[in-house]
């Protein structure tokens, strides 16, 4: 299958948020990083169910995936759950990435999409010196992070911010977020949102293939 024409082209920007889209999954990454900060980790959520009581509540559905990770990170020792997560930044730099999530922002890029990112913490995670050490993201046409100025997702003006940095408007950006509030949030300034499942990736980068007109993967 060949790219649509630019000029009847339904979007123009592929627009991603970051932890649990781009990120690859971390559950498999607790061991290396035990060796790290010299402590045990305790849970491996969907690795090792029966041993991770927070996992067995989020898949009774008494908790959600943010505050499994927030109950995740109390259990061992952290004071909030973004520095888990800083961590995991800092010390295995080398397992941040999806590539399969990778894989679709490169062929959107190809195809003549804008692709950019949307996210609350990155920055406050990471800082935004760690980003500059990937060319997926030094590739991008526009990095927002809504805290930097002042608001979150799922506010309007982060989403206005991001499509104005794509130099389109909302209606013209596709959005992957893992969270339903923030698709909502997407819709309600016009964008068209694909809401991502952290454990299963592949339909929703599926069906954004499909949103722009790209070949699915093989």
């Amino acid at each position: 299958m060949t790219d649509p024409p630019a000029a009847r082209r339904r979007f123009d920007a592929l627009l991603l948020d970051i932890g649990d889209v781009i990120t690859a999954p971390v559950f498999d990454q607790f061991d290396e990083l035990e060796g790290h900060i010299g402590r045990r980790l305790e849970g491996r959520g969907p690795l090792d169910p029966s041993g991770d009581p927070i996992w067995q509540r989020f898949e009774r559905g008494e908790i959600s995936y943010y505050e499994y990770w927030e109950q995740y990170a109390e259990r061992n020792g952290y004071d909030d759950w973004r520095l888990l997560f800083r961590d995991l930044a800092v010390h295995l730099p080398h397992r941040f990435g999806d590539q399969d999530a990778y894989a679709l922002m490169a062929e959107a890029r190809a195809a003549g999409y804008k692709v950019g990112v949307l996210t609350n913490d990155g920055v406050g995670i990471s800082g935004r010196e760690f980003f500059d050490q990937f060319e997926e993201f030094t590739a991008l046409d526009a990095f927002v992070d809504a805290r930097e100025f002042g608001s979150k997702k799922p506010e309007p003006e982060p989403y206005l911010r991001a499509a104005a940095a794509l130099g389109t408007t909302p209606d013209r950006v596709v959005f992957l977020d893992d969270a339903q509030y923030c698709i909502d949030g997407a819709h309600a300034v016009g964008m068209t949102g694909v809401l991502v499942d952290p454990l299963g990736k592949r339909v929703s980068f599926d069906q954004t293939r499909t949103l722009l007109e790209l070949p699915e993967a093989s």
